[in-house]
């Protein structure tokens, strides 16, 4: 009997057409599976910003129960039951319409124009602001009955005497694990992140002041602001890709509108108002 060497035997076997075929699958669900063009086409669909492999991971396995459930239902003739016909014809159509309309409305591609950004980003300047920032750190007092108010109480004492150090305070007293390992250092808060009570306290302080307990639901929050940073509005070139963004899309709806606007002027849509009193009625 001849013998052929290991790695010809390997050789011969990948090369099958097979194997190949197996070798494309990335994700296996009884007889469903996904290829790597399948995979490439998720990935296509998912924003830039959010193609980590546990979001792609959690996308995979939402396609794959989609089809899992879809040839399920195919099996048991599902999809020719008369109503549920009628809403897929709907939904293909709806697919039709959409992607036509965005094909129509489509803006050119040097759209907008830098004298129309510039006017954008001129008539916008309050929006295109950073907002309001706080550095911030707290000591949490859990409870909201008459001791754990009164501890409150005594903290921002203890905290507001010459020399004492709030961040040391934190660690010793703040009931919050997670920032009281770090003196309870919150780091950076965008203003309009916060909610009501923390914004107003923070708000009325100057840097290094510390607040009077914050009443939450839960219990009590010392706020001390160790900086604070105005909105600064921010340049043109690190908003263009926003307002590009947003002026597409608002041209893109007019685009739209006129569109559809002059299709009704061709071809008017007319109403039988018997007809529709008769149906209304039955």
């Amino acid at each position: 009997m001849r013998k052929f060497p290991l790695f010809l035997i390997v050789l011969v076997i990948c090369s099958q057409p097979g194997f190949a075929a197996e070798r494309d699958i990335v994700a296996r669900m009884g007889s469903l599976s996904l290829s790597e063009a399948d995979i490439q086409g998720i990935v296509n669909s998912m924003p830039a910003d959010a193609r980590g492999a546990q979001s792609l991971e959690q996308r995979i396995r939402t396609e794959m129960l989609r089809r899992n459930l879809a040839a399920e239902a195919r099996s048991q003739a599902f999809d020719k039951k008369p109503e549920v016909e009628a809403r897929m014809r709907q939904a293909a159509e709806q697919v039709l319409v959409t992607s036509y309309m965005n094909s129509i409305a489509q803006p050119p591609a040097d759209f907008p124009s830098p004298d129309l950004l510039k006017q954008a980003y001129e008539a916008n300047k309050d929006a295109l602001k950073t907002p309001m920032q706080y550095r911030v750190r707290q000591i949490y007092i859990a409870g909201k009955d008459d001791k754990s108010r009164k501890l409150a109480e005594q903290l921002v004492l203890e905290a507001n005497r010459k020399g004492a150090s709030f961040a040391t305070l934190a660690r010793k007293q703040s009931q919050h694990a997670p920032s009281a390992g770090n003196g309870g250092d919150l780091g950076w808060l965008n203003e309009k992140d916060l909610a009501p009570p923390f914004r107003d306290a923070l708000s009325g302080l100057a840097v290094n002041g510390i607040s009077a307990p914050v009443s939450v639901a839960e219990g009590w929050h010392i706020l001390k602001l160790e900086e604070r940073k105005e909105p600064e509005l921010q340049s043109l070139d690190k908003v263009r890709d926003l307002l590009v963004r947003n002026l597409r899309l608002r041209k893109a709806a007019q685009l739209e509108q006129a569109y559809l606007e002059a299709m009704l002027q061709r071809t008017p849509i007319s109403l039988n108002g018997i007809a529709l009193e008769e149906i209304i009625k039955r």
